[in-house]
């Protein structure tokens, strides 16, 4: 069994605006996830010193897209119980998310939503959001090469 951890929140605009930034994010039918990776700093040498793993952190957002109050509410309420089972034991460690939700959020299958969620976690942990640009891989298909037509 794995083991289950506790959850930060993100709180504050310009945290919401640094992991949209990082354009880490993982598309699902009901919701979006974005992520901030940890930084990656190395562990200090001493034995003595103990470091504090940072918790996992997360937002969550629903816009007026979604619909009117009463919607906008029930799918943040599933979308924060769906993320406090999936996150709790799969998130990164040090890694901070935002939940953005979609309008199929208010009635998409809760176990189907958890489900989306444990697998977004496990892609964006993998790094499988990350894709090379859409020319070098065109270019890398065709066999293009780059050719200098300068003036001369």
């Amino acid at each position: 069994m794995s083991t289950t951890i506790e959850l930060e929140r993100v709180t504050k605009r310009p945290e919401y605006l640094a992991i949209a930034g990082t354009r880490r994010k993982w598309v699902t039918p009901s919701f979006i996830v974005q992520a901030l990776p940890a930084k990656t700093t190395p562990a200090p040498e001493s034995e003595n010193s103990v470091e504090a793993v940072p918790l996992p952190r997360i937002g969550f957002t629903v816009s007026k897209k979604v619909g009117n109050a009463v919607k906008r509410n029930r799918a943040r309420r599933r979308l924060k119980e769906a993320a406090r089972i999936a996150f709790s034991k799969y998130a990164s460690v040090g890694w901070a998310y935002v939940v953005v939700g979609r309008p199929a959020a208010v009635s998409y299958d809760f176990e189907k939503m958890q489900a989306d969620m444990r697998w977004a976690l496990a892609k964006l942990a993998s790094g499988a959001d990350l894709k090379p640009s859409r020319s070098v891989k065109n270019k890398a298909a065709s066999g293009e090469k780059t050719v200098n037509r300068g003036n001369a």
